[in-house]
Parts: C-alpha cells; structure tokens; sequence
C-alpha cells in the first residue's frame, strides 16, 4: 500500500467506513501481513502513550492512583495488554457476529480492528500535538475519539458480518462490552487482582 493508497483510506474511512471496511478485506493481505500490522500499531500507541506520559507528567505519586495511567511508563507492558484487548476486540467482533447469523471470519476482523487502531493512533498523534499548543482541544478530541472508536467498530462489523441495522450491531456492542466487564471483573476478583480497600 502507498502512501497515497494510505491517506485515500484514511478518507474513505471517515466518509464511508462500511466501503472502507469492504476494500480493505478485499486486499487479501495475507494473515502474516495482519498479525505485523498489529504488533506495529500496538507498540507505535504504547510508544505515543509512554510520550505523552513524558510530556505531560501528573503530580508524584498521582498516576499512582490510577493504574492505567501508571501502564503508561511502561511501554512494553502497556503493548503487550493493547495486544490481547485488540485481539479480544476482534475475536468478539467476528464470534459474536457468527452467533447472530453473520458470515465474517476473525482474519478479517483482526485486520479491521487493526485499522481501527491505527485510525485512532492519528488522533491520539493529533491530541499529543494539541495538548501542546491548545490544551482545551486536546479534552475534546479525548471525547471524539471514544465516539470514533465506537462508531468504525458499528459500521466495520456491519460490513464484516453483512448485517443491515447499525442499532442492533450497537446494542449488540454495548450488550457484549458489559458482559465481557464483567466476566473479567470476576475473573480479577477470584485473582485478587484488585486492590484493597483501606479501613
């Protein structure tokens, strides 16, 4: 794929993602192609994460507070749990779908995950560049992004599994992404994978 090929992509993504979810699995990358474009964006993110970490260091002791943030300095760790959420993400969207009666295999929707995630890591470059010149913006595009993320996933399952209705695909998001919480919270739980809470 050329660079031109990559921004006319990017383009048709924003304008027509179920087209661009259609020409991308029609590219026949083949399935080793797949799995390096996703060790490729999941270590660029957490590279872009651990920069951003570095750039805008909360108060000491702070990021202690929250763990997602205190991943964040560890860029290894953080690609390694983008990783399996991508992967987990595209089991889902091809497993899930075939339970409702659609035909996408999880070959393709790992490479549509994959381009999810790389359609994000622009924003999030974007936002890094914002919170540098207009701190404001970079709250908003924080925002857009989780509405992006949620909109591309709707329209490339659709395209995937050929299904019609964008409100039964989204239900079916929303219905998937609580069960999964919570079987992963159990999972934690049963662990002891939380943290205590002091008296």
């Amino acid at each position: 794929m050329s660079f031109d090929d990559f921004k006319a992509l990017i383009g048709l993504t924003f304008r027509n993602p179920e087209a661009a979810a259609t020409a991308l699995i029609g590219t026949g990358l083949p399935v080793s192609a797949r799995w390096m474009a996703l060790l490729l964006a999941v270590s660029v993110s957490a590279l872009l994460a651990w920069l951003s970490s570095q750039l805008f260091p909360l108060p000491q002791g702070e990021a202690g507070n929250v763990p997602v943030l205190a991943v964040t300095s560890q860029p290894m760790v953080l690609a390694g749990m983008q990783l399996v959420a991508v992967l987990l993400a595209a089991g889902l969207m091809a497993g899930v779908g075939r339970m409702f009666g659609g035909h996408g295999r999880f070959e393709d929707a790992l490479l549509l995950t994959v381009w999810i995630e790389v359609v994000l890591l622009l924003v999030q470059a974007v936002q890094i560049a914002a919170t540098l010149i207009l701190p404001g913006v970079a709250g908003i595009l924080g925002v857009l992004a989780i509405a992006l993320f949620f909109w591309l996933t709707v329209q490339f399952t659709k395209a995937l599994h050929g299904f019609t209705s964008g409100i039964k695909v989204f239900l079916g998001l929303v219905g998937t992404a609580f069960a999964v919480g919570f079987v992963l919270s159990l999972l934690a739980a049963s662990f002891g994978l939380f943290p205590e809470v002091p008296q």
